[in-house]
């Protein structure tokens, strides 16, 4: 007979078949009675099933010290191998009483006369479960194996409780008898009580006797004919009326129809924290949690001669009171189970919904209650034991989905139950428990140890006594030690309380009390701890007093152990204390009166001296003491926030994963009890939230969230919106009302619930949904503590299963934005790591078929190409773009504009209409890629994982966010393995693509440039190029053949190649566009050093991107190129390259397609013109030029780029001396570059704000301190040292400026750097404005020289500046709009012989210069006037009116 495959459960289920899933059909099909306890009795078989091996496998899994992941895998291990026993058991008719620990029975309920037949039928299911699952092997070493036994005759059923909860339990002779026949069975054995034996068709079986047991081992079954298994079988279900009627259900049970009293009978078999689930619909895969718990086994062994019903009073009895008191204390009675001696009750405290700070303090107390009342009210109970552990436990259904049972699985539910055999008589608890109740030691006495079955190390046990009154004194140290590594943070408010009380006790003499109140985890202790050393320090005594919940219950206790510690008698032996006392007392209070202190301080030889009049004295002043004592201040602690903090940084191992970390013990259980005190619903919530991450979606929160509507969601989400556990993201950052992806084949909302018909209905529905709209769609946690705990509480499978979801939903949004057309980040990044052996398109993610990975075939469909149809219309649609645009080449730079500013008018019809939407990139980085990455890495697919790594690098790069960069990288690095010294013993961890290499290469050969780790940089780049097959070489030899290469064999073979670049595969595009990229890279290196062989290295760098660009065959990829070339011509000064580049740019991009990447080629090339036209002196056109290019940067979110224009076009317009539009530019540099931590936009906008103290007139933007302050702080760091163009001009402008303060010492050392920045430069715009400045600096030196204010620096002669004039008129060649000005300068050095020249002023000069006004000013400033040294500073630290002409020009450009 086959058992079929195993049951999945459907999507939703009613209430009635999700209760009865949780009991066994003989409460589901019962008849309820009105009498308590009711008992019932019927004829049946029992099968009993004992899993051997659980106890020693949870042993070794709590060795290895992974506690929380070590219960998970058991509760896996353990609920997968008992589901597969269930359903067989289920298959043949059999019902499952109950599944405690390890042990399942279960019951076919028969006729006396039909009790043979079903045993035949039982005993043939008990051998088919040993012959399928005997035997189960775990990674562990430790092997699981099966212990059967079987009884049959009459069985009696009983239930128990009140009208609010029942417990179901069977018991009688023939119950005892299925548990002995487990215990005499062994592994893979099947024992039959004698009973049982006698019961059966004796001849059918092959069994062995054993006689001195009274029981009989089941060895096989004898198949005789015309004997048929098969018809006995169908014979036997004529037997069973509750038998599956249909293949698609295991049992009837889970069929019936809806019944509200079968429902309320059934509910009070369940468990408060489960039925609120069930009701809520929450499915029993979400129920499940690993939490640390405190479990309570109460055993009661009864005599013998007790009667059955009588029995069943003393148990009722019992329940109630245990379940009462248990209740009262935050715990739950889970199950009543009996034993042949007598009954078990198991309780738990810390359920989820009942978490209670202090559940072990309330778990001791309420067992000692309960013994109490069972040793004095239960008459026939013969012995009472009762042992209590605490520790982490999987508390969750086990079972199959038919019949299934909310359990708790651990090694310390093991522990408790060795406890109970190994302790009788007594109320034990282990150590754990000991040190978590906080209660005091006199409570306890430690217990001798003992060997426990199957458990190496049980620890250390205690008996609690009980809370009884102290005869001692309390401990006079704090609960926490200070410690000096860990300084107090945001306490200035509580400790100021407490100087305040401290200065009134002191100067009014009167007394204080400072109460301190806040939660558990707070920081009180650590708080004390602060104050104890304060008050140490100023030389104060202190008597430190630790309290606990229960000494609350003595009167005076607090007081009493006070006084102690001040008279120094609390450490003292009792013998001594009469002494001690009479030496402190002496001279202060009459020795007639010491005998009051006889009871207070536990002293039983002082004389006895009772006055009742002074006694009453006494106790007046006693009461005044306490009533001025509770004179005080209350402050409520809170949790520090990070306002006005200040900031540490934490800095993190390279082998430590922050995303796998877990909270201290005592930091989640916090977070727990903050959990719990939200509702069921809410909790869910948040658990599902924990698993997206710290931000969320909506759409992807109720995606995991079967049955929710969004009315229901926004209830919940509002109601944790007020107290603040999440809060909405603020506007500017929600993602937009549109979707930001071209297509998505995920159905993000999920419609559960009918619609109801009527428009009335429809109406409110319309309505009701309209009041709960939320102000965005994204959240985040408010608390990150409550996420990380929310997290923790899910199984490891169940957390797998929720991240898989998430990936599987997230890994079809994993793109660039709509606007930006889709594709990667990484561009044909999903093209270049397919295998190129396969026609079909499989990719590189195939390789984790075999492990059922559903993600990997998600994103193996993801990465398949697109159809031939999609092909064909990307190639027309492009086409027609192309001929739309290129249909008025443009030749000139006036034409190129009025070009694009056609295009830009059009109306939003004729555009193509991605192009006008705005970027969602970094939503779809922070939304999308960056939890993808994180569940990719939970799931275990590190491939996959560094495949979105990559992704989000890219992104982050893109957005100019280059610590993200950073960080991505460095995880993916984490992936890979730890680098070796030699190539061959490298060992990763993975296998990824040689593609990806390189990419990943080049990515961090970028975060490097950025970073200012120039040499790494080159090395990285050269790295990826070698691993795209594009060797870069290393020597001038291997340069000078390359260029030969390139010059001419490279581009011949270029004009062979096809035509049609669109026949390429994607693929070689990858390849293509990773290569232009690195090589645009290196010749930006290279460039930042104005040395021969370096000039080499870069112009070897352009000519190859150049080759590789058009190889590529991308319009707008060409003229980014073509630009890279006329960037690099102008920095080395090659004026004719320069030119000749900028107009093949401008040819070029009339053959660009109207998309964002064609506008960000032409935003890059308007860039470069405007460039181009300030260097030349264009200074109208490079403004106009500017505006429009930052128009567009703004709409394209492109930071970086919209620095470098900002740039520029405070360069014309200071030029131009246009300074109010200086300042308006400066203060939207400020406003971009402010958000990130980009130092060197910060050096170039200070630079700026520099320029503009020195020669704005007036007009300040930043202080000249605040200038001063970044550039000291920022001087050596590796970003600046490697800029020494911007460095150069930042120094000459502070030398500049001590200089007109005559504060001769700095600008020595600022010239000094100069000077050594100099032969560095090149001839760059920002080199050439540094190098003005450091001519001014050498011709103001000149001047001063004679006077001799410089000690530190060698005499200056005229031929020495001179040299410095020629060597920038050689240099500079690409940036005539300094030239006119260096030329005067040059002038004025020659005429410097001649006194006159000396006041020089009516000579027309682009700028007034500061070196202008120090000459006019010398004879003043030589004349030794105090408030002359302050002249600059007075001068420039005013704004000055500025009066210039506000034409319609103007008006224009300050548009800004």
């Amino acid at each position: 007979m086959a058992t079929g495959e195993r049951e999945v459960a459907p999507p939703l289920w009613p209430v009635e078949a999700r209760l009865a899933a949780l009991l066994p059909d003989l409460l589901v099909f019962r008849k309820p009675r009105r009498s308590k306890p009711e008992l019932a009795t019927a004829q049946g078989v029992l099968l009993g099933v004992h899993v051997t091996g659980f106890t020693a496998l949870m042993d070794r899994l709590s060795l290895t010290c992974k506690s929380e992941h070590d219960m998970d895998k058991l509760a896996h291990i353990f609920s997968y191998y008992i589901s597969d026993i269930v359903e067989h058991v289920l298959c043949f008719g059999g019902d499952i009483l109950n599944i405690t620990g390890n042990v399942l029975l279960a019951l076919w309920t028969v006729k006396q006369n039909q009790l043979s037949d079903i045993i035949t039928l039982v005993a043939k299911c008990s051998l088919e479960i040993q012959e399928k699952f005997g035997i189960y092997h775990t990674r562990e070493g430790q092997d699981l194996q099966l212990k059967i036994g079987l009884s049959a005759g009459r069985i009696s059923q009983v239930i128990v409780g009140d009208e609010q909860r029942q417990y179901f339990l069977v018991i009688g002779r023939d119950v005892d008898d299925v548990r002995l026949a487990q215990r005499l069975a062994q592994a893979n054995e099947i024992v039959l009580s004698w009973n049982c034996w006698k019961l059966c068709e004796q001849y059918m079986f092959e069994v062995e006797i054993m006689r001195e047991d009274e029981a009989v081992k089941l060895r096989d079954m004898r198949i005789i004919d015309p004997f048929d298994f098969d018809e006995h079988f169908d014979k036997c279900l004529n037997y069973l009326p509750h038998y599956r009627t249909s293949t698609e259900t295991l049992r009837t049970a889970l069929e019936l129809d809806p019944d509200s009293a079968l429902e309320q009978t059934l509910r009070k078999h369940i468990m408060t924290n489960l039925l609120k689930k069930i009701d809520e619909g929450q499915p029993m895969e979400y129920v499940s949690e690993l939490r640390t718990v405190t479990v309570v086994l109460i055993s009661l062994e009864f005599h013998k001669t007790t009667w059955v019903l009588h029995l069943c009073h003393l148990i009722q009895e019992a329940a109630l009171y245990i379940s009462t008191v248990i209740e009262k204390g935050g715990g739950q009675l889970s199950r009543i189970f009996m034993f042949e001696k007598g009954c078990m009750f198991l309780c738990v405290f810390g359920l989820p919904g009942h978490k209670k700070p202090d559940e072990c303090a309330h778990a001791l107390e309420s067992s000692f209650r309960i013994f109490t009342f069972c040793w004095e009210n239960l008459t026939e109970t013969k012995l009472v034991s009762i042992s209590i552990t605490n520790g982490p436990v999987f508390c969750g259904v086990v079972g199959a989905v038919a019949r299934h049972e909310y359990t708790v699985i651990g090694p310390k539910v093991s522990l408790v139950t060795r406890m109970i055999t190994a302790y009788p008589g007594l109320v034990s608890c282990d150590e754990v428990t000991y040190l978590r109740s906080m209660l005091p030691a006199y409570s306890f006495k430690k217990l001798p140890e003992k060997m426990m079955k199957n458990i190496s190390n049980p620890g250390k046990m205690y008996e609690y006594l009980g809370h009884r009154r102290c005869v001692m004194f309390g401990k006079r140290h704090l609960a926490r030690k200070r410690n000096k590594n860990h300084p107090l943070l945001d306490r200035e408010k509580e400790l100021e309380a407490f100087r305040v009380a401290q200065q009134g006790c002191l100067h009014q003499k009167k007394g204080q009390a400072v109460l301190y109140e806040g939660g558990k985890g707070c920081g009180k202790s650590q708080l004390l701890a602060e104050i104890n050393c304060l008050a140490q320090k100023e030389g104060y005594r202190v008597l430190p007093l630790e309290l606990k919940e229960a000494d609350s219950k003595q009167c005076f206790y607090a007081i009493q152990t006070l006084m102690a510690i001040f008279f120094e008698i609390d450490t003292c032996p009792g013998c001594y204390r009469q002494e001690c006392l009479h030496r402190q007392l002496r001279g202060i209070v009459e020795e007639p009166l010491h005998c009051l202190f006889n009871d207070l301080f536990f002293v039983k030889d002082i004389l006895l001296f009772h006055d009742l009049q002074k006694e009453e004295e006494e106790n007046t002043k006693w009461e005044t003491l306490s009533a001025n004592a509770m004179k005080s201040a209350l402050y409520s602690i809170v949790p520090t926030s990070c306002e006005d903090q200040e900031l540490y940084v934490c800095t993190v191992k390279d082998d430590v994963n922050l995303d796998t970390v877990l909270l201290p013990l005592l930091l989640k259980e916090i977070a727990i009890n903050q959990l719990d005190q939200l509702s069921s619903e809410e909790q869910l919530l948040l658990k599902c939230a924990a698993v997206i991450g710290h931000s969320f979606h909506l759409d992807l929160l109720q995606h995991l969230l079967p049955g929710w509507n969004k009315n229901k969601l926004f209830q919940v989400l509002r109601a944790l919106v007020d107290i603040h556990v999440l809060h909405w993201l603020n506007k500017d950052q929600e993602l937009p009302a549109e979707p930001i992806v071209v297509q998505s084949s995920v159905n993000i909302i999920d419609q559960t619930k009918e619609e109801k018909s009527g428009a009335g209905l429809a109406s409110l529905r319309r309505l009701q949904e309209e009041l709960f709209l939320p102000p965005t769609e994204v959240l985040e946690f408010g608390v990150p503590l409550l996420r990380e705990a929310a997290w923790e509480l899910w199984p490891k499978e169940q957390q797998i299963a929720l991240h898989l979801e998430c990936a599987c939903f997230l890994q079809d949004l994993a793109c660039r934005c709509g606007s930006c057309c889709g594709g990667d980040f990484v561009p044909f990044h999903r093209y270049a790591v397919c295998s190129t052996k396969h026609s079909s398109g499989t990719s590189r993610f195939c390789t984790y078929k075999d492990t059922g990975s559903v993600l990997t075939q998600a994103i193996t469909d993801k990465l398949q190409p697109p159809s031939p149809q999609d092909s064909l219309q990307f190639q027309e649609e492009t086409s027609r773009s192309q001929k739309a645009f290129s249909s008025e080449p443009c030749r000139t730079e006036g034409e190129f504009l009025d070009q694009v500013n056609k295009k830009l008018a059009q109306p939003s019809s004729e555009k193509h209409l991605l192009t006008m939407k705005p970027c969602h990139c970094e939503e779809i980085l922070k939304l999308v890629l960056s939890p993808l990455t994180q569940h990719c890495l939970v799931i275990g697919e590190t491939t996959c994982a560094f495949y979105y790594l990559l992704e989000a690098a890219a992104a982050s790069l893109d957005l100019s966010d280059n610590y993200m960069a950073f960080f991505y990288l460095r995880k993916a690095s984490s992936l890979r393995g730890q680098p070796s010294a030699f190539s061959f013993l490298k060992k990763h961890n993975m296998k990824i693509c040689q593609f990806e290499e390189a990419t990943f290469c080049r990515l961090r050969s970028e975060v490097c440039f950025n970073m200012g780790q120039i040499t790494l940089a080159k090395k990285l780049a050269r790295e990826a190029l070698r691993l795209l097959k594009r060797h870069f070489p290393w020597t001038w030899f291997g340069v000078f053949f390359k260029t030969f290469l390139e010059k001419y064999w490279y581009s011949c073979s270029l004009t062979q190649r096809p035509s049609n670049p669109r026949e390429n595969s994607k693929k070689k595009l990858a390849v293509l566009q990773q290569r232009v990229h690195c090589l645009s890279l290196l010749w930006q290196l290279y460039s930042l050093e104005a040395t021969a062989s370096n000039r080499r290295f870069a112009s070897l760098a352009t000519l190859m991107q150049k080759n590789s660009a058009e190889e590529f065959a991308n319009e707008a990829q060409v003229v980014s190129t073509y630009v890279d070339l006329s960037q690099y011509s102008q920095n080395m000064g090659n004026r004719d390259k320069w030119l000749h580049c900028e107009k093949m740019a401008i040819e070029k991009s009339s053959l660009c397609w109207f998309s964002r990447e064609g506008l960000l080629a032409m935003a890059q090339l308007m860039q470069a013109l405007a460039y181009t036209k300030l260097c030349l002196g264009h200074l109208d056109f490079s403004i106009k030029l500017g505006f429009q290019a930052h128009e567009i940067c703004r709409y394209l979110k492109k930071p970086a780029l919209e620095n470098l224009v900002l740039s520029i076009l405070f360069r014309a317009a200071f030029l131009k001396k246009k300074f109010d539009l200086c300042v308006h530019v400066l203060e939207s540099q400020w406003g971009l570059i402010s958000q990130g931590h980009d130092v060197l936009g910060l050096a170039c906008f200070y630079s700026a704000c520099l320029d503009l103290l020195l020669y704005g007139k007036g007009l300040l933007c930043r202080s000249f301190g605040e200038c001063l302050r970044f550039i000291q702080h920022y001087e050596h760091s590796c970003v600046l040292s490697s800029q020494s163009n911007v460095m150069l001009g930042v120094h000459s402008s502070l030398a500049m400026w001590f200089a007109q303060d005559l504060q001769w010492d700095l600008f020595e050392y600022h010239f000094s750097k100069a000077c050594q920045l100099v032969k560095r430069t090149n001839a760059s715009l920002f080199g050439s404005h540094g190098f003005v400045r450091f001519l001014e600096c050498r011709v103001l030196m000149l001047q001063k020289m004679p006077g001799g204010v410089f000690t530190r620096i060698s005499p200056e002669n005229h031929s020495q500046t001179l040299k410095y004039f020629k060597e920038f008129f050689s240099r500079c060649v690409t940036c005539p709009v300094y030239h006119q000005w260096v030329s005067e300068l040059k002038a004025s050095v020659m005429r410097y012989g001649k006194r006159e020249s000396m006041f020089l002023t009516n000579i027309i000069r682009p700028l007034d210069t500061c070196l202008t006004k120090i000459l006019i000013e010398e004879e003043f400033l030589e004349e030794n006037n105090p408030s002359g040294r302050n002249l600059g500073l007075q001068r420039f630290n005013k704004v000055a009116d500025v009066k210039e002409n506000k034409g319609t020009e103007e008006t224009q450009e300050c548009v800004c």
